[in-house]
């Protein structure tokens, strides 16, 4: 085995010398160690840019056959349409009549009545009668009369009122004992009232709106003291470039004519405005006001007032800053100082001339039903009014600070409402003067007002309120002497049951405290008065 294992080495060793010399004589064999060597690494000089593989949507297709096919039949429900029904529209019950007696042997009457409903027109009437009888002489007697009407056109409102009141007093300051032989305690005053007006209906804002109006009244007492007034006026709104223009004029003409003087005054009046947004948040209001007068007591004098306002909405739609400057000519009528005080027996006319006045302050929104106002202002002003007290007749006479006095007003505000339930409103005012007179004579330094309204189930009513003033100093002009009034506290509430729709009955209680305070010198209030009485609704 190993001789043939020999054999065949030798035999191949013979048959491989034979092939190298017939095939590569020319080549020499070098044999030693490997070393492998890598090339380098060649780079693509291009991005790759492989093939899209093409994507198709499949395309199915169905067919029912027709054997199978179900035919429907459409249903038409036809629907009910909304409608008012063809009742007819319910009455109205805006008229009513009431009643009531309280003590101080004091009768109450009223009625109201007002026409249908119309699409043309609208008129009606009031009355209202409310005295008192107590023993002494503090009586007193106040008579309405009104009449109303508006006609409804197609592009205007035409409106005109006609009334007629009369107020009498008794200046009761003194005992019959001390009175003068013969003195008129009696103050009674009546006016007879016409306005009215005509104002434009405008679609487009755009275009121009206005009022037109025309009053006539004419004023008197018991002591041969009359006076008639005359105005005609017009307010007139303009859109500029999405900003209004508004223009109030007015032209008044008043006679005063009494046994011992006669007085004819001419007021022409141009106030112009105009308002523009700069901003969501800023606003800004220029304009002046200007009044001609013309007074046969004195001389013909122009006063003009620059007015300016500005405002920022330090939160949107909740507080909003402001502050401006103004002015204006506030003119006194035997009408306006009779209605603030009805028994002034001594009078004089002068115009009050606000030169300028800075103002400035907060308002905005606490929440949806909550609102409020913060005010300063400071003026200076000439022929600030006042009253005196008449130590004769204890009545109050007119008078005027003729200096250039100084006036602070600080005002707040606060109104909330729930709906159509619940009411309250509180305003509160400081005056501070700096006078030529010994003091503001009669006139308060601190005041409050306090409101609240009450709904329980449109049933039950309930009304409370309450006034507050301080301490003030009387001048008595026969000798130029100052005297204290206390400040006061008067509380009143009020309760209405609503029986049914037609009927209702009422109960008022003025002055809970009984506190009898002077609002006037020597003139006091009634103490606790209670009054009741029922409303009938038709």
């Amino acid at each position: 085995m190993r001789k043939l294992y020999l054999t065949c080495v030798l035999f191949l060793m013979v048959i491989n010398t034979y092939a190298q010399d017939t095939l590569r004589t020319d080549v020499v064999d070098v044999v030693k160690a490997f070393k492998p060597v890598l090339s380098d690494a060649m780079k693509i000089q291009s991005n790759p840019n492989p093939e899209i593989p093409e994507m198709s949507k499949p395309k199915f297709f169905y067919s029912i056959p027709e054997k199978l096919q179900h035919a429907v039949t459409p249903t038409v429900y036809t629907i009910k349409p909304l409608s008012m029904g063809t009742s007819l529209l319910p009455k109205l019950k805006n008229n009513y009549t009431r009643a009531g007696f309280g003590n101080y042997n004091m009768p109450l009457f009223e009625v109201y009545i007002n026409s249908v409903r119309n699409k043309t027109m609208q008129a009606g009437v009031f009355y209202k009668h409310l005295s008192a009888s107590p023993s002494g002489d503090n009586t007193f007697s106040n008579n309405t009369l009104h009449l109303f009407g508006k006609k409804f056109m197609g592009n205007g409102i035409l409106s005109a009122d006609a009334s007629y009141h009369r107020n009498r007093v008794n200046v009761f300051g003194q005992t019959k004992e001390k009175r003068p032989e013969g003195t008129d305690i009696e103050n009674v005053f009546s006016c007879f009232d016409l306005q009215s007006s005509y104002s434009n209906v405008v679609k487009d804002t755009s275009k121009l709106s206005y009022k037109i109006s025309l009053n006539y009244y004419r004023f008197g007492d018991n002591r041969s003291v009359n006076e008639n007034d005359f105005k005609i006026g017009g307010t007139f709104r303009k859109s500029l470039k999405g900003n209004p223009l508004d223009i109030e004029t007015k032209v008044q003409i008043t006679g005063i004519d009494s046994s011992s003087k006669k007085l004819d005054r001419v007021f022409v009046d141009i106030n112009p405005r105009y308002k523009l947004n700069i901003t969501d948040k800023t606003y800004i209001s220029v304009g002046f006001n200007s009044t001609f007068a013309n007074d046969s007591a004195s001389s013909t004098k122009i006063h003009f007032y620059p007015t300016a306002e500005a405002g920022y909405m330090l939160i949107k739609n909740s507080l909003t800053a402001f502050g401006g400057i103004t002015g204006n000519l506030q003119r006194h009528t035997y009408r306006s100082l009779a209605t603030e005080n009805p028994f002034i027996r001594q009078t004089a006319f002068l115009n009050t001339d606000n030169t300028f006045e800075f103002y400035t302050g907060l308002k905005g929104i606490i929440s949806p039903q909550t609102s409020f106002l913060l005010q300063a202002s400071f003026a200076t002003v000439k022929n600030l009014l006042f009253y005196a007290a008449d130590s004769i007749l204890l009545s109050s006479t007119v008078i005027y600070d003729r200096s250039s006095a100084g006036f602070t007003n600080i005002k707040a505000e606060l109104n909330h409402e729930f709906g159509n339930d619940f009411r309250l409103g509180f305003v509160m005012n400081y005056f501070g003067y700096s006078l030529q007179l010994a003091s503001p004579s009669s006139r308060p330094t601190f005041t409050t007002q306090t409101n609240i309204y009450y709904n329980i189930g449109d049933k039950i009513l309930l009304r409370a309120e309450a006034f507050t003033m301080n301490q003030r100093q009387v001048l008595i002009a026969q000798n130029n002497e100052q005297q204290s009034i206390e400040g006061w506290v008067d509380l009143n509430t009020g309760l209405e049951y609503r029986y049914n729709k037609n009927t209702s009955l009422f109960l008022n209680i003025n002055n809970l405290t009984n506190n009898k305070y002077q609002r006037w010198y020597a003139l006091p209030v009634y103490g606790i008065n209670v009054l009741g009485g029922i409303t009938l609704t038709f």
